[in-house]
């Protein structure tokens, strides 16, 4: 090898080391961001099924029997109206749809 192929090798590997190392880099935010994606969709699946819990939990107009109006005791002295109107502040299942 004479000196020009000798300085072009030289020259050649530099870079290619260089390469290297910026696919190293490239390589590691990858798998950062593979694992901050992988973090990211768990949550997201955990936030997901929380709202599923949640809804299940919900309450709606058609859930109550609002039919029955009053409230007594057994010996029947103490009868009285029930207030329903905080049912009516409840969401309607129609209302969702």
């Amino acid at each position: 090898m004479n000196i020009t192929e000798s300085i072009k090798f030289d020259k050649l590997k530099e870079e290619n080391e260089e390469l290297k190392n910026k696919i190293s880099e490239k390589d590691k935010e990858i798998e950062f961001l593979k694992n901050n994606w992988i973090i990211k969709r768990d949550n997201f699946i955990e936030l997901e099924d929380e709202i599923v819990k949640l809804k299940q939990q919900q309450l709606y107009k058609e859930d109550f029997d609002l039919t029955c109006y009053a409230e007594c005791n057994c010996d029947g002295e103490g009868c009285g109206l029930i207030d329903n109107s905080k049912y009516e502040l409840l969401p309607s299942k129609e209302e969702l749809k």
